[in-house]
């Protein structure tokens, strides 16, 4: 399942085993694509390929693949979308060495489509956990960064996490754009004020976690 959420950004939706849903983001540019995450193995070929070529653009316009951590629910797909379109996977430094199909190190900003986004480097889920930020458009992808009620996911110290998104807080954010649909909103865009409220929601329930 997709959803467009601005004109140039589509969300593809994956049901889980949980029942959930983990997502890959597209970013379509004048003429080149760039994807954050890339699902399980199955699904570049079952989504992601589907929506390019239904939107009338070509596989090879893919230019970068983005992962946001290491986990494999969005670095499965990884070497089905490395092969078809010849696009680099990219990640943080700190999670290279555990995405063996990773080929370069993120810097400090990355291209998307047309859009260029800052990194930021919010480890807590993992040590190489990133978020994207255009400034222009105001968006952010968060990857898991904010794990809202999921404590489990707050896979290293309370206080790093919390750090992470604090910082996120300072940002100017008018739609935000999650791997999975997390409580407490329950949803995985989220748009306006409900961006501030789903960091400040994960940050009281790190707060409130027992040592």
């Amino acid at each position: 399942m997709s959803e467009r959420v601005e004109d140039d950004i589509f969300l593809v939706r994956q049901e889980m085993r949980s029942g959930w849903t983990c997502n890959v983001v597209l970013v379509f540019g004048e003429d080149r694509i760039g994807v954050v995450d890339t699902g399980y193995g199955n699904t570049p070929e079952d989504y992601v390929f589907p929506l390019i070529e239904g939107q009338g653009r070509r596989l090879d316009e893919v230019s970068v693949l983005v992962n946001t951590h290491r986990d494999g629910d969005h670095i499965g797909g990884n070497s089905v979308l490395k092969k078809v379109t010849g696009a680099p996977v990219a990640a943080h430094e700190l999670e290279m060495e555990a995405v063996p199909t990773a080929d370069t190190k993120l810097g400090v900003e990355v291209s998307l489509g047309d859009r260029t986004f800052k990194v930021i480097h919010t480890p807590g889920h993992r040590p190489g956990a990133v978020c994207l930020y255009d400034e222009v458009g105001k968006v952010l992808l968060t990857g898991d960064s904010v794990c809202g009620t999921r404590e489990n996911l707050i896979r290293m110290d309370r206080d790093v996490y919390i750090d992470s998104l604090r910082r996120l807080l300072e940002l100017d954010v008018e739609l935000m754009i999650m791997s999975h649909p997390f409580d407490p909103l329950g949803k995985d865009v989220l748009r306006g004020d409900e961006a501030r409220q789903m960091i400040e929601a994960s940050i009281e329930v790190a707060v409130n976690l027992k040592d």
